[in-house]
């Protein structure tokens, strides 16, 4: 039986040694509550820098400009592969998500400890990326 991909990208915007972190709502189907980064799945045809854009405009209510990509992982999850790349990305505005905040990486522990892919990959980026 084949196993389902799913491309997924998250996005470190930076505010000096902090990165502006997430909460997933309550009802979220597999990390509810977890503080994390900004992502979204890459649907077909689409392109990395249209999901930024849309993950700006869609998640965020701000525009996103890509600025180069980071790392990369995978991780099983009960119903798919999660194939998902870290980018850093410009902000213009300020989020209108309801649950945001800028927040040291190392804030994002609890979430990789809950199994975020996103989270993980910032923690172990960090030295790249400081």
């Amino acid at each position: 039986m084949l196993i389902p991909v799913k491309r997924s990208i998250a996005v470190m915007i930076f505010q000096g040694d902090k990165v502006l972190s997430v909460r997933r709502p309550d009802d979220d189907d597999e990390l509810p509550g977890i503080w994390g980064l900004p992502a979204g799945t890459l649907r077909p045809s689409e392109t990395i820098e249209d999901l930024i854009s849309r993950i700006g405009g869609d998640k965020l209510g701000v525009k996103l400009t890509p600025l180069r990509k980071i790392t990369s992982g995978r991780q099983m999850r009960p119903l798919y592969l999660l194939e998902m790349e870290l980018w850093e990305a410009s902000m213009t505005g300020t989020p209108s998500h309801e649950n945001w905040t800028w927040a040291k990486i190392d804030s994002l522990r609890p979430g990789a400890a809950a199994g975020s892919l996103c989270c993980h990959l910032a923690i172990n980026s960090k030295n790249r990326v400081s």
